[in-house]
């Protein structure tokens, strides 16, 4: 049932509204509105945010309305709504929301009297059934019968709680007037979240558009971050559905997507992860994802492909991105004694993986679960498996370092160089310019595996450019970057993975087609007039269409654009819990870029601005720390100064004062301590 305070608060906010009215000559007043000293001071950056003000959340407008409808804004403002026979309204809360929903009834007239619900992401799935969210044997979710009492109010059971949803629609079909007072949600996202608006780190930049990328991808993961009693239900209940299932332990964990399927899938965790990172700064709900993974492997070592309550296997992938999970999280945590804890687990999930290796050094897969429940890619070397296995190695040699098992990190790291050239010798296509899919199939050049490997680093520079290159000319289209691994879908994973590849190459035009591929690809989600304009969908269609009505169109893993602005453009990348760090901007044809991430040290803050004749970068860095600054030099003649000191001569090679390295079209000024500094460079005509 309703609580009085939810009916009264419309009451005090339009006695409040008369007074400010009342008052209005003396708030008109410029001077009158200015902050008082030590007032906080709105950012620029805070209009982005798209999380709710509070947890009691109503409608802003009126989408549609038909049939004997009278004050349909009464739902959410002044007065009372009132359905007459027939009459269907759809409520629009301007962006994704997600929790249970409340309605309290005035006057009821016929008998009986009925009010039916229904919800939907979309503009395309609106009507009288809810989008399909369960997976049964059904296109649609069906409707929510309600009866209506006069003076009464109904709250959805929790099983009924709805994990994405920007329009409701509410409609009588009996003979029967129902007026109601108020619509209003309890939301229940991001559980651990005092402030929902209050997030730990914020990106503002000289682009409009990418500052709402941000934001939306920011709020994609939160609404994503659940309650672990409030997932899935599996198998399907019979009707409707049913978000009451334990999914996860904890308090709070990060999921797949809030509508669907609320459950832990870890190849999300691939980009989600970091999302969460770097916008609201939650490592426990993606520790607890991690956890639930680890409470659910096998006496083999295998890791799920998904959890509970879908708890599928047979995946290699989403086996190796548990381990590869772990190591992220202890780089943003330096958590060691949970390393530790886990560490039993982790080596089983190791030696499970590392059994699988080929006599060609290659790792041969033949769980091949991935992507999607439905989608099965064929056994073997399989190149994105392979650049995740050599990742693997590595991170797993940092964490075996961190333990105090040096013999398995030296063992770990050889291997990495194996399965390197490996890679090289096997999968490397160098005719296109690109890893092939399988050794035997050239005539795929997989966007996952080639953007992994620039990514993270494996190819070289040359190489690099070369693979992103032939991944712009061979696969882009009107509305984004197509996967042809995955039959030339636009898959948001993998089209993650390839804005961070495009921004870590070396290459300027290649850091400018990223932002061009965040614009036609996220850019245009955000604008579809199909989709809930706030949160990135799950996939998308070569056309620009939402896919179906069971898509998740709030979905963590297609969040790529607010992990990439924050890594790469802005080029705060911490290690060690901050302890060690680069600020390593890529500014990818912006004039500027600023913005904040806190670490377990402290924060790191960053702003840059580029001119035609220099770029100068601010930052402050946590005391005692240590870290690298990368600046472009891109064949020009320039001088890179640090706190006012030339530290680089491009003209003649030469470091002065600080060691600097060169690296491709990029150069790095080592051993900087923490605390402010400002790096400037001048292009010398």
């Amino acid at each position: 049932m309703h609580s009085s305070s939810r009916r009264s608060r419309r009451t005090t906010v339009a006695v409040a509204a008369l007074a400010v009215s009342a008052l209005g000559l003396c708030l008109s007043s410029p001077a009158a509105s200015a902050p008082e000293q030590g007032a906080a001071v709105d950012q620029p950056w805070e209009k982005y945010v798209l999380a709710p003000e509070s947890r009691t959340v109503r409608a802003d407008a009126v989408y549609t309305s038909t049939g004997a409808v009278q004050n349909a804004e009464g739902a959410f403002g002044d007065g009372a709504m009132v359905l007459g026979q027939g009459s269907q309204v759809t409520l629009d809360f301007g962006v994704n929301i997600a929790g249970l929903l409340n309605l309290d009834f005035g006057a009821v007239s016929g008998s009986p009297a009925r009010v039916g619900i229904a919800f939907s992401e979309t503009t395309k799935y609106v009507g009288r059934e809810s989008e399909a969210s369960t997976g049964g044997p059904r296109g649609r979710d069906g409707t929510v019968w309600v009866d209506a009492q006069a003076d009464g109010s109904w709250s959805a059971p929790k099983e009924l709680l709805r994990g994405a949803f920007r329009y409701v629609t509410l409609f009588v079909d009996d003979a029967a007037s129902v007026a109601i007072d108020d619509v209003v949600v309890d939301y229940t996202a991001a559980p651990l979240m005092e402030d929902l608006r209050d997030y730990q780190n914020h990106f503002y930049s000289s682009s409009d558009l990418l500052n709402r990328l941000w934001y939306a991808g920011a709020y994609t993961t939160q609404i994503n971050t659940i309650d672990p009693t409030t997932g899935r239900s599996w198998p399907a209940p019979g009707a409707l559905w049913d978000n009451s299932a334990v999914t996860g332990v904890g308090a709070s964990i990060l999921v797949d997507g809030a509508k669907r399927d609320r459950t832990v899938w870890p190849g999300d965790l691939g980009i989600s992860q970091g999302t969460a990172f770097v916008s609201t700064g939650d490592t426990t709900s993606v520790r607890n994802s991690i956890m639930t993974a680890y409470a659910n492997q096998k006496a083999t070592g295998e890791l799920p492909y998904a959890g509970p309550e879908l708890s599928f296997y047979r995946s290699d992938t989403y086996h190796m991105w548990t381990l590869l999970a772990t190591a992220e999280n202890y780089e943003n945590t330096a958590d060691l004694a949970w390393v530790k804890q886990v560490w039993p687990k982790y080596t089983a999930g190791l030696d499970y993986i590392r059994a699988k290796k080929s006599d060609r050094g290659l790792l041969f897969i033949d769980e091949t679960n991935d992507t999607t429940h439905e989608s099965r890619i064929p056994d073997g070397e399989e190149s994105m498996a392979n650049v995740m296995y050599w990742r693997l190695l590595g991170t797993g040699a940092t964490l075996a370092d961190r333990v105090g098992d040096s013999a398995l990190a030296a063992e770990l790291r050889a291997e990495a160089e194996t399965v390197a050239t490996a890679i090289e010798t096997y999968l490397w296509d160098d005719e296109a310019g690109a890893l092939a899919w399988y050794p035997d199939r050239r005539d795929v050049h997989p966007q996952s595996a080639n953007s992994l490997a620039v990514w993270w680093g494996l190819l070289d520079e040359a190489r690099a450019d070369r693979a992103m290159e032939q991944l712009r000319t061979t696969n882009w289209v009107e509305r984004g970057a197509r996967t042809p691994e995955r039959d030339d879908d636009l898959q948001l994973l993998f089209g993650s993975f390839e804005l961070q590849a495009q921004l870590a190459a070396g290459d300027p035009e290649a850091q400018e087609a990223a932002v061009d591929l965040m614009e036609r690809q996220w850019g245009w989600m955000l604008e579809s007039p199909q989709g809930p304009q706030s949160t990135f969908w799950e996939s998308l269609r070569e056309s620009g269409e939402v896919v179906s009505s069971y898509q998740s169109y709030a979905h963590g893993w297609s969040t790529g654009p607010t992990r990439a602005l924050t890594e790469q453009v802005l080029g705060i990348q911490p290690t060690e819990g901050g302890a060690r760090w680069e600020v390593d901007p890529h500014t990818a044809g912006l004039r500027h870029a600023e913005g904040r991430l806190v670490t377990a040290e402290g924060p790191i803050d960053v702003s840059w601005t580029d001119t035609d004749k220099s770029l100068t970068i601010r930052f402050t860095a946590p005391e005692g720390t240590e870290g690298s600054v990368g600046v472009p030099v891109d064949g020009k003649h320039v001088l890179v100064q640090l706190d006012g000191k030339v530290v680089w001569n491009s003209s003649n090679g030469k470091a002065y004062g600080h060691p600097v390295r060169r690296t491709g079209e990029r150069v790095y000024i080592d051993g900087v301590d923490g605390g402010s500094h400002t790096v400037v460079v001048r292009t010398v005509s």
